[in-house]
């Protein structure tokens, strides 16, 4: 809205005699009051409005009065705007500093961040090669300095307590295979022999399952030792021990338990015939012929067989069972096989 300006002229006895206002331009003087005239100019100054009093002077003479009124509404909208722009640009300001002191404190802690993270990953993954990234020019740059120090400190102390572990568990592995197992065959010992066989035996007298005990000796292997010498004997006894595996079950095992005699544990076969069969199988494997020191032999061997529940209920007993059908296949004329029969 415009200013609102009014101006009234006064005569001599302080009567209007012109007045003027901006929005109605000349107006009747009829309805206006009278005023007081003053040798003096005089301001009123009211919430809204603003009135000055100026005397017409002639020859020293008061001879009349201006009256101007002006409206203080337009001053209140420029001062409210002027206010608002000035609250508006504090504002703007405000959150201009603000957000260049986050940034700039954003810059100063990324060091520390940086290492929060690093550090909730190395907790979590167990990764002790994560490193944290300096930035060059922060103050904070030593923390990560100090931090990847001690990350690889760390993972130098991780690497070698797994390398120890490892070494360890690959000398406790050597030592079973030392303690269990046949240097030359690499076939489970005596040791092993027994326990595995009381497992088996327990599980079938448990389960009512049948299983089968085969001791196998080879033919004389004595005097082939002595005519073709000691490293023949071992080769001999490596053949025999890869012929005889690759005839049995994956189920079952092959032992040397002595010289050279082989034990094979079957567990959960059909029948007493099945054993037959594959002791049949054994032998046949066993022959095939073999050179030494450019002379081609025959290997043969003798088999005995004992079958628990069916031949023995106790482990004592199933060992001795077997050994007897052993002694029978090798007074038959050796190169066979013997079920025990009681």
């Amino acid at each position: 809205a415009a200013t609102t300006l009014s101006v009234v002229v006064y005569d001599q006895k302080a009567q209007p005699i012109v007045a003027w206002s901006n929005l109605s331009q000349f107006e009747k003087t009829a309805s206006l009051p009278a005023s007081d005239l003053s040798n003096d100019v005089r301001s009123h100054l009211q919430i809204a409005q603003l009135t000055i009093a100026a005397p017409v002077m002639s020859d020293g003479n008061l001879v009349g009065q201006i009256q101007m009124s002006s409206s203080l509404r337009e001053l209140y909208l420029h001062l409210l705007l002027i206010i608002l722009i000035g609250l508006l640009v504090v504002v703007v300001a405000t959150l201009s500093c603000a957000y260049y002191l986050t940034k700039i404190t954003m810059l100063r802690l990324a060091p520390v961040i940086d290492l929060a993270t690093v550090t909730e990953q190395v907790a979590t993954l167990g990764d002790y090669s994560l490193r944290a990234h300096p930035l060059s020019g922060n103050d904070l740059d030593y923390l990560s300095q100090h931090f990847n120090q001690l990350m690889e400190r760390i993972e130098s102390w991780e690497l070698d307590r797994q390398s120890e572990i490892r070494e360890r568990k690959e000398a406790e592995r050597r030592l079973d295979i030392l303690s269990n197992h046949d240097d030359l065959t690499k076939l489970p010992n005596r040791t092993y022999f027994q326990s595995l066989l009381k497992n088996c035996f327990d599980d079938a007298i448990a389960n009512n399952q049948l299983a089968a005990l085969m001791f196998i000796d080879i033919d004389n292997f004595k005097y082939m030792n002595d005519q073709f010498g000691y490293d023949a004997g071992d080769l001999i006894l490596a053949t025999v021990s890869n012929r005889l595996c690759s005839v049995l079950r994956t189920t079952d095992t092959l032992c040397r338990v002595d010289g050279d005699e082989f034990a094979a544990i079957l567990p959960q076969i059909d029948s007493a015939k099945m054993a037959q069969n594959l002791a049949e199988r054994l032998i046949h494997a066993v022959n095939q012929p073999m050179t030494l020191r450019g002379k081609k032999i025959i290997l043969t061997a003798s088999i005995g067989i004992a079958c628990c529940p069916l031949h023995a209920k106790e482990q004592r007993a199933f060992l001795h069972n077997t050994d007897l059908a052993l002694k029978k296949a090798k007074l038959a004329g050796k190169n066979n096989f013997c079920l025990f029969n009681a």
